[in-house]
Parts: structure tokens; C-alpha cells; sequence
């Protein structure tokens, strides 16, 4: 009786491959992980300064900082994107931060209001010196990262904010903070 060649693998020849490739994956994935969080983190930094640009473009030009609501209401806090943040989602302080971020309160409205439109509600000043010369930003405004909107502050009082929540989500830096608190990503406006 003949022997017949047949080619193949074995099957300790598949369980070698495997096993190589399932070290090869677990060796480089906390560094692939480790670059997209980075990324991630470069954006909002980016972002933060284009937003916060655009805002400093508009007080050039109109002399006040936006914070008109759709019907003309002057806003405390402005956000980016199309929905409106949950203040207990977004601004709950994450410990062991003391004081809490618990002062992002007042009326809260989009930032588009006054960098993207000056329509009838916004009510800016449409000729003169100080007059809306947008819009300010190419297109809608983006949310970070990690889906949240950037939110920025306009109170009367201290620096002007333009903050992502970071990786957690919480904003943890207090409107009248100097410094940028936690994991939040901040550009000083003001």
C-alpha cells in the first residue's frame, strides 16, 4: 500500500499561530488604547482654542462676549452641539474634588446662537462699531471627544472658560476657578 503526501497544517502548528498572534494582541493593545486616548485628548485641546478664537473674534467685533439665548436672553453658560447638557450629568463634581463644581448654574444656551447666527432673537448690534460680523465659526459646533458638549461660562465676573469634561465626563473646574480642575480640558478665554 502507497503512502499519499498530503499537505496541511498540524494541528499544534494552529495552536502555535494562535497563540502568537493572542500575545502579539495582548502586548500591543494598552499602547494602541494608550494613542487613541491621547488623541482624543489633542482634539479637545484643539478644540477648546478654536472655540475659544471664535469667541474672541466676536468680542473684537461686538465688544461683549456671546451670550444670547434664541430669544435674546443674556446666558450664563454656553454650550456646543445640538443637545442641551444635564447639569446633574455633566457638572457633578467627581471626588475628592472640594469644593464641588456645583456653580455652573443660570440660564444655559447653545453657542451657535451667537457665533453661527444673528437672527432676530440674538438682537447683536447689526451696523455700527460694534456690530456681529459672523459668523464666526464654518459650521456647527462640535462636542469633544467623548460626545459631551464643550460648555463655556459668561458670567459677568471671573475668567471666561472654554471647557471639555475630559475622559470622566465631569466638569470638575468651578466657574471662578484660575486653574483648570481634574481631567477637564480648558482654554482661558479671559
Amino acid at each position: 500500500m502507497k503512502r499519499r503526501n498530503e499537505a496541511g497544517f498540524t494541528l499544534i502548528e494552529v495552536v502555535v499561530v494562535v497563540a502568537v498572534i493572542a500575545i502579539l494582541a495582548a502586548v500591543l493593545t494598552p499602547y494602541i488604547t494608550k494613542y487613541i486616548d491621547d488623541s482624543k485628548i489633542a482634539k479637545a485641546r484643539n478644540e477648546v482654542q478654536v472655540v475659544g478664537g471664535a469667541m474672541t473674534n466676536f468680542y473684537k467685533d461686538t465688544g461683549v462676549w456671546p451670550s444670547k439665548t434664541a430669544t435674546g436672553a443674556a446666558a450664563v453658560v454656553l454650550y456646543t452641539g445640538t443637545t442641551t447638557p444635564a447639569a446633574a450629568a455633566i457638572f457633578t463634581a467627581v471626588p475628592p474634588v472640594v469644593p464641588p463644581a456645583v456653580n455652573w448654574a443660570g440660564v444655559v444656551a447653545p453657542l451657535d446662537n451667537s457665533l453661527l447666527t444673528n437672527g432676530t432673537g440674538n438682537a447683536y448690534p447689526a451696523n455700527g462699531d460694534l456690530q456681529w460680523k459672523g459668523p464666526y465659526a464654518g459650521s456647527a459646533l462640535p462636542t469633544d471627544p467623548w460626545g459631551k458638549p464643550y460648555v463655556v461660562n459668561v458670567a459677568a465676573s471671573g475668567p471666561v472658560w472654554v471647557l471639555s469634561s475630559g475622559p470622566n465626563g465631569k466638569v470638575q473646574t468651578a466657574m471662578t476657578d484660575n486653574v483648570v480642575k481634574g481631567d477637564d480640558i480648558g482654554f482661558r478665554v479671559r
